[in-house]
Parts: structure tokens; sequence; C-alpha cells
């Protein structure tokens, strides 16, 4: 069967914004076909009822809406984001939420018939950590949806979870707890049917696993093999369907490593493949589970790997795409 896919760049090189691409999950290949929009630094992207959203990462970052229709997209509305460098974005049924990595805050934007609006509201992070190059001020890298209206928000400038309930148009904290100084926790997500949530650390190179809800720490665990001496750094973590494995990309180390999941939710057993490219800064499944693909941002492909027994084994497609990071499924009839 093939999929349609929505990959986001960010536009340098030969980049120029929104692609659509093609995957097979009979054969693993996976073709870049060509340009639907062309924006600046589209560098995450978020579906919702046919609308695509996506972020703008600049300084003077924004927000732009998307509707898809006919196989193309059609730019419905552009705002602010109200900060520097948005990196994340997600969709819920009558809003959209943003973070800005580089000014600290995360923001709310109301959608009326999936149309994009103003900004109704914005919570500024504040504090440190011990990593003075990168931890100098807040800098939250996700909204992670937790249900349809609560959004969990690590910060890696500050070490902290943040929960957020989105009511009334406003963003209402819930808690927030401390994880070790100099984490630098990017993205989290939850186990399908555990109560645990892993928590990537881009930092310190490691997983923690945490009790849900109460985000209590049961283990933590490196992603980089024992004699690694070099630099590097996470960058995205996914939990399998089934939940019997999860997945983290290292860049520097440029692999993925997969950890099998025990009956507690604790990981063990990690097992690495390399990436076949630079800077893996996303991955993900593809719908049918049988398939593991890889953004290499600094090397412009696609890398997608057989998964036999739950892990990444045979690289079976290096296709070229420009400046990638995000990609997002779009099977929907039209």
């Amino acid at each position: 069967m093939q999929h349609e896919a929505l990959m986001g760049t960010y536009t340098h090189r030969d980049a120029e914004g929104i692609y659509r691409g093609l995957f097979d999950d009979e054969t693993g290949q996976f073709e870049t076909l060509e340009l639907l929009a062309a924006v600046a630094n589209p560098a995450f992207l978020a579906l919702r009822d046919g609308m695509l959203f996506a972020v703008n990462e600049q300084v003077d970052g924004g927000v732009s809406a998307f509707h898809r229709e006919h196989g193309r997209l059609n730019l419905v509305g552009a705002e602010p984001s109200g900060g520097s460098l948005p990196c994340h974005i997600s969709a819920g049924a009558d809003w959209v939420a943003v973070v800005n990595n580089g000014s600290g805050s995360v923001t709310l934007f109301p959608t009326a018939d999936g149309r994009l609006q103003a900004m109704s509201d914005l919570r500024q992070h504040e504090g440190t950590g011990p990593n003075a190059a990168r931890q100098a001020s807040a800098h939250p890298h996700e909204v992670y949806p937790i249900g349809e209206s609560a959004l969990l928000v690590p910060d890696l400038g500050t070490d902290h979870l943040h929960i957020y309930d989105v009511a009334g148009q406003r963003l209402r904290e819930r808690r927030a707890i401390a994880l070790e100084p100099g984490s630098g926790p990017r993205h989290a997500k939850r186990h399908p049917s555990k109560p645990v949530l892993y928590v990537l650390s881009e930092l310190c190179n490691a997983i923690d696993v945490l009790t849900w809800p109460d985000l209590e720490s049961i283990q933590r665990v490196d992603t980089l093999p024992a004699d690694f001496e070099g630099e590097s750094t996470t960058a995205e973590i996914v939990v399998a369907p089934d939940g019997g494995f999860v997945h983290a990309s290292n860049r520097g180390h440029d692999s993925i490593v997969t950890f099998a999941v025990d009956d507690w939710g604790r990981l063990s057993t990690p097992g690495f493949v390399p990436t076949l490219g630079q800077h893996p800064r996303y991955f993900c499944l593809d719908p049918s589970g049988g398939w593991l693909l890889v953004l290499n941002q600094d090397s412009d492909n696609v890398v997608v790997y057989r998964i036999d027994g739950g892990r990444p084994r045979d690289a079976v497609c290096k296709a070229p795409a420009p400046m990638p990071v995000c990609l997002l499924w779009d099977d929907r009839q039209e």
C-alpha cells in the first residue's frame, strides 16, 4: 500500500518549504515528489480535520495554516508565534499550541472552522540550568498532547516538565516537576497501555522512565553505547504501537537506539543501527508499523529500515530529500 506524506524542512540549501512524499509499505521505498508550499522553515507540522499547521522557525517566529484539498496546500492564515524560534506545534479540536524555543514561551491560538485565529494566551517560562552554553534561559521544546485538552511541555533550558490544561482559550498550568540538573528534556511519549512516560533528554543523552500520572522516576538509561567518546545529542523518541519497544535518535553518534520494554515499562537490551546520514533530527514508523524512516537533516536524505522482531534491521532505501526535519502521514481520502 502507498502512503502520502507531508515533509517539513529547514529552508536552507535546496529546501523551499513543505513537500509531498510517497511511501510504499510493501517495498519500503520512499520518494520526495513535489513542493506543496513555499514557506520559511516549516520545522514541525500538525494535521487536524483537513488542516495543516506549521511553525515557521525564525527569530521572528510564525505559525502558518493550510487547507489540504485535492493534493494541494492552500495558505489560509498566518500569525506571529509570540516569540522566537518556534520549534514544535500541536493541534486540538479548537486550538493550536506552539513552543517558542528561543524566547522560552508556550503560546495558544484558537481555531474556528479549522482557521487560525490570533493568539489567545502566552505562558513565559523562567529559569536556568547548569549547562551555561545551552541552559542560560528557558527553552521549551515540545507541546505533547495528553488527551484532548492537556499538554506536556519539556523545557530543555530549565530541566522541568510542565503540564498545562487548555481551557477557555487559556493555558492553565496544572503542575511542573524537575528532572536531574543538566538533563535538557526535549521530547516525551506515553506508553500506549502501561502507566509510564518516557522523557528523552537532549543534553545528557538519556531516557527517563517516569510513572504516569504521578511522574515519579523509576529508571534512567543512556542512549549511547558505553564506549562512545564523541559529542552527541538526542533528538526524537518513538514508542512502538504495541508498546514492546522504544526507539530514540542520536545526533553525532548518528544512530537509532532501540530498547525492549518489560512488563513494568522499564527499558533494557539496547541495540543500535547507523542512520546512514548526519543529524537524524526526526524519525517515525510508517502507518503499517513495519518500517522506520529516518530524516537526516545534514545529509539531505530519508533512510528506511525494515522492522524485524520489533527492531530496525536492514536499510532498504536511501532517498534524497531537501534538509528534512519532520514527516507526517496523510492518508486521508479526498
